[in-house]
């Protein structure tokens, strides 16, 4: 996954979001999943994850066109 945390070259376009997504979203899984005991482990991924979905966020951000229209 590119990764502009550690490429400085690394660009997140709309076609990126869907992985990033499912990392979020398994990354969310697993720390629902690990015992109170594994905090080293949990405190990577909880990283791991709050990286996901800052990518997500800013692809999301660089996405939108800054208009809403309402439907009538």
């Amino acid at each position: 996954m590119c990764d502009s945390a550690r490429c400085p070259q690394a660009t997140h376009h709309q076609h990126h979001r869907p992985v990033w997504a499912d990392h979020a979203e398994r990354t969310k899984t697993f720390l629902g999943q690990l015992g109170k005991t594994r905090t080293t482990e949990r405190a990577r991924m909880q990283a791991d994850h709050d990286r996901a979905v800052r990518v997500i966020t800013s692809i999301d951000t660089a996405t939108h066109t800054g208009t809403t229209e309402e439907k009538a």
